[in-house]
Formats: structure tokens, sequence, C-alpha cells
């Protein structure tokens, strides 16, 4: 990318203008037209660096019940069970990482726990393999940007709010968050959306502000695909402290979750998710963080294959630490 295309993309992740023509706004800032920035925008999609530009319904007001698994699996059958753990539709992440004895780790989600926990033990019981479920208790943070200049993940620092309403509340149609979920690259992108809610294009630009800050949505930004910018490093930092609130406030965090430990098996009730271009930039900046943050123990647990978007990380599997 050239330097005006990463200004945008930087622009475009960090301050997306929710007005009736953002890509308009978005141009006045750095100084081209809405056309450029609509054409390059393009651009980015074909090659593979922009995913999308909107914002995701929260699970939490589906009703739904989400869990990080953490299962102990044998070197040789790990691409097996982890296309068996991936015919669950549910399943948004699912990673290899250099951990034991707990070394594929995925999230999914049910419409209880009973059913969650079901759904895992099929999975565990057929190839006889040792598991944790991790509840989300307590998401404080879901938000993945990422500093095109500083190569490490960089996010608002801002906390997600704890209690959701549910959809059923808001009389809001489902049409309407598929809209927003993925705005067309258009002069005039909210124009389904409002067409959704029967409204004006000011009063959607209304509903999305007001549903953000009650947490419904997740806030509206371009989400790139880190890959393809050079981010191939990514870590789960676990620690046995419960300090999630203050490390969701911190920059580089992109997930932060308190989640339920299992004595004797898991330990750590809090965990966030860091991204950059190298292992040294991570460490480098986590080291930081964790001193900022007052804890004693923690751990980097780092991805070395990501089962679902079928990716190698930074470095080969062969090289996955003990």
């Amino acid at each position: 990318m050239d330097s005006r295309e990463v200004d945008l993309l930087m622009e475009a992740q960090h301050n997306f203008p929710l007005v009736e023509r953002p890509y308009k706004a978005l141009g006045e800032r750095l100084g081209v037209d809405e056309g450029w920035v609509i054409e390059r925008l393009r651009g980015l999609v074909k090659a593979g660096v922009l995913k999308r530009i909107g914002a995701i319904l929260n699970y939490r007001s589906r009703g739904l019940e989400a869990a990080l698994v953490g299962m102990a699996v044998p070197e040789d059958i790990i691409e097996e069970v982890a296309a068996e753990v991936n015919k669950d539709p549910y399943v948004s992440h699912n990673f290899q990482r250099d951990y034991k004895p707990y070394n594929l780790w995925f999230v999914t989600k049910a419409n209880s726990r009973e059913e969650l926990e079901a759904k895992v033990a099929s999975v565990a019981q057929r190839y006889g393999l040792d598991y944790v479920v991790l509840y989300s208790l307590r998401s404080y943070k879901v938000d993945v940007r990422f500093d095109l200049r500083r190569g490490v993940s960089w996010t608002k620092g801002e906390l997600l709010p704890e209690n959701p309403p549910p959809l059923s509340s808001l009389g809001v149609p489902m049409a309407f968050f598929s809209k927003v979920k993925s705005l067309p690259l258009a002069p005039e992108p909210f124009k389904e959306a409002a067409e959704a809610l029967g409204v004006s294009v000011e009063e959607a630009l209304g509903k999305i502000g007001e549903f953000i800050k009650l947490g419904v949505l997740r806030d509206l930004h371009a989400t790139v695909d880190g890959e393809a910018v050079g981010f191939r490093e990514n870590a789960m930092v676990v620690l046995r402290e419960p300090v999630c609130e203050a490390a969701a406030r911190l920059n580089i965090t992109t997930h932060v979750v308190l989640r339920n430990t299992v004595p004797g098996k898991w330990e750590y009730p809090c965990y966030f998710m860091v991204h950059g271009v190298s292992r040294q930039i991570l460490e480098d900046y986590v080291k930081d963080a964790v001193r900022r943050l007052g804890a004693s123990d923690y751990r980097m647990l780092y991805s070395v294959r990501d089962f679902l978007g079928g990716r190698e990380m930074g470095r080969r599997v062969e090289k996955v630490a003990e």
C-alpha cells in the first residue's frame, strides 16, 4: 500500500464518520475527493486487505452463551479434530497455540450452557480428549483494529456495556442489523439500513449511535485483514489477577474477557489478545502493559495456526513450544 492508502485505512478503522456521506467526509479529512476514497476502498477489498465496514451485533443481545474452549489434542490428529470443531456454525475462532496441554483453542456459542457443553463434549469424547470450557463472564472489549505505523493492534480503550438490552425489546427488524454489518461502498451507504427501518437516513444514524452506546452494536468501523497487512503474530495473554477492566483500557488489547477458572486445570481468569508484525514488538508492548497492570503472573500463548481462516501464523507449526 502507498502512504495515502495507509492514511485512508487508519481513518476508516479509527475514526469512521457516522454521517450520511461518510466517504466524502473521509476524503475531506485526507484532502481527496469522495470518488477516490470509494475507488481505493474497493481496490483494498479486491486485494483482500479490507474485509468490510460496519458494526457487529453483540451476541449477548441475541441471548446466546459464549465460551472459549481449550482442548488437549495430539499433534497427529489436530487437523482432523479442528475440522470436526469447524462443523459447528457458531465457531468464530479456531487456533492452534503454543501451549500444553491445551493446544487447540476455539470460541463457540449456543442458546444455553447445557447446549454448549454438550456439543463440546461430543467432540472431546469422540477422540478421547481432555478440555476446559471457559465461559465469558464479562466481555470488557471486543475491538480488532491495527496501527499500520506502530505495527501493533491499537484500539480506543473503551469498555463494552455490561448488559446490552435483548433484541426483543428493541422493536427493530433483523434486516436492519444485516444492513449495518457490511456497508456498501457507495456515496450513501446508510440508505439501505434506513429503508429497513422505514425512517430517514438521519434517524437511522441516530439509531446506530444509540445502539452502539447501549452495546447492542459494536462500534462501526473498517475491519482490516491483519495478515494481509503484515500482522502475522497474535497472542492470547492470560493473567492470574482479574485485571480485565484495566486491561481493556489499554490501546493494544483487542479482546478482553473475564472467564471462569477450572481448579487444577486452568487458573487464569483474565485474558486479552494482542496482534503485531513481530513477536519482539508484541513482547515489548505486553511487558509494558503487564507492568502497568501490576500483574505478577502471566503467559503469552502464541497462535501458530488458524484452522478457521486456513492460515499458518508467523512461525511454522513444527516449532511449537512445549
